[in-house]
């Protein structure tokens, strides 16, 4: 299979925003089935589960789809380790940890109470979010489109046709 190397930048937000929605899924599933006063809480336990989503999504191991995300399989990307080694769940650890490690910081803050009960709670939250935008802002600019976590990982994003 050629690769492409042209960078897929726009297909890339598609799938992140399809795994974000996924993630998202998985933090509101505890807090719905969670009574009033522990709904909060357990959004936190959610997120986490939604991060560890994150974190391992491309080492998911379907034969079928190669080693990628649901999102990247739906919109026909994959990572791909620029040494040829194939994506485990260490190296989708390594190439996600940003942004995983960003939403756990979340997740964190709300199991233990909000975000607002912490102090400087809105601060950690604001640069856990400024990761994520800078991860965001490489991949636009970056002229292979390749983010942080791409480059901790030596890794990049290919089309790849289901």
């Amino acid at each position: 299979m050629a690769r492409s190397v042209r960078p897929v930048r726009v297909r890339r937000f598609a799938a992140a925003l399809l795994d974000a929605t996924l993630a998202l899924l998985l933090a509101l599933a505890p807090a719905a089935l969670a009574p009033g006063v522990l709904k909060g809480r357990m959004f936190g336990v959610g997120l986490l589960l939604g991060a560890g989503y994150l974190l391992l999504r491309d080492g998911l191991p379907y034969a079928e789809w190669g080693a990628r995300s649901l999102g990247k399989r739906w919109i026909g990307i994959r990572p791909y380790a620029v040494g040829g080694e194939p994506l485990t769940w260490a190296l989708s650890a390594r190439r996600n940890a940003t942004v995983a490690g960003a939403v756990a910081v979340w997740a964190l803050l709300y199991v233990v109470g909000g975000y607002r009960g912490i102090p400087f709670g809105e601060v950690v939250l604001a640069l856990a979010g400024l990761v994520v935008a800078a991860e965001a802002a490489l991949v636009a600019v970056d002229p292979a489109g390749r983010r942080i976590g791409d480059r901790w990982a030596e890794t990049r994003v290919i089309e790849a046709r289901h």
